[in-house]
């Protein structure tokens, strides 16, 4: 059984785009659906048994009919082929407020088998290599723990392990119950505790979200845990599964960069493959990237240089721009400032797709108090008043002023 597993596609991201006046979208829409568009046919050219999207389709809960209309198209394929369809709710894909529709309730009505899951569950899912045993593990929807009267004057941290202790007694329970001469995957939208943070998750993961131990997941029984939610591509059970004691869990990555915190993430999506075998079920996994847009961000400290612009532009030339969304921050000094030739810094990235910006960072000049010397004043008050007034001569300071007395008495002389 071959199976695709994806995630948090999070189509609706605009930042850095454009108008493109052929289709009158933006660029970075387009960017996106170029990488939807590459998986479905890389789903199509494997003939994948199930298509599995572990949550977060859009960036918010409350897409556009564009956004809509070109993930329902990208999906598409995959339905009229007949390849069932499972989607678990992600906390991008939930509205806040309790008993409202998912922003993925509606593929519910398209085209093909589609299975959304909402709610934790246990479904048995045909597909054209055999049945499928599947747990699904949406995002935890703290307004539906709240809405019963039970957990109402819980606060954030009680309702956080009320939440942890229900998914892992679900996912322990329902392993138990698993036919072991059938594939079994259990698919999530949540964080699993120790796992690396891409860099868009650093400043944007909830407070109080729940987090789930390797152990609670890896359940004996299972062949492959699928899940969204972090952007970066990892198995967090990867030595265990190499020993054979335990399933890979696994963090799909998502498939185009929202920002450059992502920068030097791999983007993409992963094929998996469960058969059987004399010593029972056997399971691989492929990571397999997506042509998505690069971002590369340049910074460059041209501070002491004669030329900054040369400086700037050295490392510019050091990157291939083709493509890109490009951003420059170079830091000088303020006397710098009028060397540093931004036209020529525009002409450099020329090659590059998109320049998201070109910052610079001033090191003011300290400016000192001028050194006040007036006609009665001595050399000797003079010269110490000048060496104060200069840090790096401080250490000289005894032998300046023996010096300049010795002039001194040299000119009476």
């Amino acid at each position: 059984m071959k199976l695709l597993h994806c995630a948090d596609i999070h189509l609706g991201y605009e930042t850095h785009g454009r108008l493109d006046p052929e289709t009158g979208l933006n660029t970075r829409l387009l960017d996106f659906r170029h990488c939807f568009d590459f998986m479905i046919e890389h789903a199509l050219a494997e003939d994948i048994d199930l298509f599995l999207f572990c949550g977060d389709a859009y960036r918010t809960a409350d897409p556009t009919p564009t956004q809509q209309k070109l993930f329902a198209e990208a999906l598409a394929p995959i339905a009229r082929a007949g390849i069932p369809i499972v989607m678990v709710v992600g906390n991008h894909d939930h509205p806040v407020s309790h008993g409202k529709a998912s922003s993925v309730d509606i593929f519910s009505y398209l085209e093909g088998e589609v299975h959304i899951f909402v709610t934790p569950e246990v479904r048995r899912i045909e597909t054209k290599a055999g049945p499928l045993q599947l747990l699904a593990l949406p995002w935890p929807i703290r307004s539906k723990v709240l809405s019963k009267a039970e957990h109402r004057k819980k606060d954030a941290h009680a309702i956080r392990e009320l939440i942890e202790t229900l998914y892992s007694d679900f996912v322990r329970t329902a392993a138990a119950d698993l036919d072991p001469a059938l594939p079994a995957v259990l698919a999530g939208h949540f964080s699993v505790q120790g796992a690396e943070l891409g860099g868009s998750e650093r400043s944007s993961l909830i407070a109080h979200e729940p987090k789930f131990t390797l152990g609670q997941l890896a359940q004996p029984g299972l062949d492959y845990v699928a899940l969204g939610h972090i952007h970066k591509y990892q198995d967090r059970n990867r030595d265990a599964f190499e020993r054979g004691e335990g399933p890979p869990v696994v963090y799909s990555s998502s498939i185009e960069r929202i920002s450059f915190k992502e920068h030097d993430a791999d983007k993409g999506f992963v094929l998996v493959t469960i058969e059987p075998s004399p010593e029972g079920k056997q399971t691989s996994y492929t990571f397999v990237p997506t042509p998505a847009r690069p971002f590369i961000p340049i910074q460059v400290d041209a501070r002491g240089h004669e030329d900054p612009t040369t400086a700037i532009l050295r490392e510019i030339g050091r990157h291939d721009l083709t493509e890109a969304v490009v951003r420059v921050r170079y830091r000088v000094d303020e006397a710098q400032l009028s060397l540093v030739d931004t036209a020529a810094l525009r002409d450099a990235l020329r090659p590059a797709d998109t320049i998201a910006a070109i910052e610079r960072l001033v090191d003011p000049v300290e400016r000192q108090r001028r050194t006040i010397v007036r006609r009665e004043t001595s050399l000797q008050d003079a010269m110490a008043r000048y060496v104060d007034q200069h840090e790096n001569l401080a250490s000289l300071k005894e032998d300046l002023i023996a010096a300049a007395l010795e002039l001194e008495q040299e000119v009476d002389a």
